[in-house]
């Protein structure tokens, strides 16, 4: 988990329209600190300003970041993301 502070009630909108509180303290696991290397080819939500934006594994994270597959889109908050690992995800076999 990175060191950021960003309360819940903090997050924008954009965010918490798809994190419930409780969701958002498993999704903190997640998260990269600004100037880290991102992990993977995706896209990234800025949790500061909800921006997306797609990095490239090994660019360094500009803001706090949060995995986009880490929202629950229009499944509204579904945390089924957060006690499921697809095969081969995270370098698993």
């Amino acid at each position: 988990m990175a060191n950021v502070d960003v309360w819940y009630e903090r997050l924008p909108d954009s965010i918490k329209d798809n994190l419930s509180r409780e969701q958002w303290h498993e999704a903190q696991q997640d998260l990269i600190a600004d100037g880290q290397p991102v992990p993977e080819t995706t896209a990234y939500v800025n949790v500061k300003n909800g921006q997306i934006s797609t990095y490239q594994a090994g660019d360094r994270a500009r803001g706090p970041l949060l995995p986009a597959h880490d929202l629950s889109g229009a499944h509204g908050k579904d945390d089924t993301q957060f006690h499921t690992t697809p095969p081969g995800a995270r370098g698993e076999g």
